[in-house]
């Protein structure tokens, strides 16, 4: 007899998730696995204070948040398995010009490497896509390296298709 799939419950992220969020991103990166955001941590997106790392004793994440954070968790999503959190996405709109509507974009995912391809990822996108969709935003995007090619395949797998315009950047 096989093993009952555990039900994968998604729901809106909160600030005492940060510590779980953090630590599969680090679980994540230790793997060689941050293709796309190796750059930026969610430490970054979420305005965390990185001197919090010097301290003696061990704190929570929520306590070095250095900015309001109901705007960003409120397209904040995770995935629970056995009341665990294994999996997050973080969306934000974003105008693309004056006079065009709002376009949804992921941010980041992430998934707990012991729950990849169970369905975590594709339910926390979908659940994403459904808040895009009730906002009245019609165009999702996610900025993904090309050598990504494990996140590549499951956008594509999704239903997102690359775009014509190529991203120029200058460092000054």
């Amino acid at each position: 007899m096989t093993k009952p799939k555990a039900k994968i419950k998604i729901r809106s992220m909160t600030l005492e998730d940060f510590d779980v969020i953090f630590a599969i991103d680090q679980q994540i990166r230790a793997m060689g696995k941050a293709i796309t955001y190796a750059s930026i941590t969610t430490e970054d997106i979420f305005a965390i204070d990185k001197d919090m790392r010097r301290l003696a004793q061990p704190t929570s994440y929520v306590n070095f948040v250095t900015r309001d954070m109901a705007a960003r968790v409120e397209l904040g999503l995770v995935a629970e398995v056995r009341g665990r959190v294994r999996g997050f996405i973080l969306g934000r709109t974003v105008p693309v010009g004056e006079t065009a509507p709002e376009v949804g974009v992921i941010s980041v995912l992430g998934v707990h490497p012991d729950y990849w391809r169970k369905g975590i990822a594709t339910k926390l996108v979908t659940a994403l896509c459904d808040k895009f969709r009730a906002k009245g935003i019609e165009t999702v995007r996610m900025r993904i390296e090309r050598r990504d090619k494990d996140l590549t395949g499951f956008f594509e797998h999704m239903g997102f298709k690359a775009e014509h315009l190529i991203d120029y950047t200058k460092s000054l």
